[in-house]
């Protein structure tokens, strides 16, 4: 008996190069939305650790070691802030504040991050990375009664921006976050 020789005809090749042709394309756009949710992912992680970062250092900071609030520095007797029953001060740039030992330290905006001065450091040290940008940063205090302590009030907007994110408009693109608290500071 003679050996039979199998093989694909012509017809059953334009057929497996058509359905492929079919499915290549479903592939890789789904491929490209699983990047892009990638993408959108990680940015948001950066900018929720990066908040979250700025909340907690700023409200341990003034919860442990603020004793007086003041509208500039140095801080003295003339600018303290928030020290009679309802008052209240409202800052759009900075607040100070005195420690036990009676050294001053504030946070600011600097350059679009949350910076961190103190009477120890000749310039503000930014607190968040070139991956951030910050916005409509807001400090802020009051205090209701004379026996109560007073309440410092944060809130800022946070988003992604490295030097191709910043220019995004589309919202799979972008990734921020607005953060609001109130530090309520122990009463000395």
């Amino acid at each position: 008996m003679g050996m039979i020789k199998k093989s694909f005809t012509l017809i059953e090749t334009i057929v497996v190069i058509a359905v492929i042709s079919l499915i290549l394309p479903v592939v890789f756009s789904i491929f490209l939305v699983l990047l892009q949710q990638q993408t959108k992912i990680y940015r948001l992680n950066t900018v929720k650790k990066e908040g979250d970062y700025l909340i907690s250092i700023i409200e341990n900071s003034l919860k442990n070691n603020a004793k007086s609030i003041h509208s500039a520095e140095p801080p003295t007797d003339l600018n303290i802030e928030c020290s009679t029953e309802s008052s209240a001060y409202g800052s759009t740039s900075s607040l100070y504040f005195l420690n036990n030992k009676d050294q001053w330290f504030g946070y600011l905006l600097n350059d679009n991050a949350i910076a961190s001065a103190s009477a120890s450091t000749t310039m503000p040290i930014n607190l968040t990375s070139s991956k951030t940008k910050i916005s409509n940063f807001s400090i802020s205090c009051s205090r209701n009664y004379l026996y109560s302590p007073s309440s410092v009030t944060l809130s800022f907007d946070i988003k992604y921006c490295n030097d191709l994110a910043c220019a995004q408009t589309r919202p799979e693109e972008t990734a921020s976050l607005f953060y609001q608290t109130k530090i309520k500071l122990r009463n000395y």
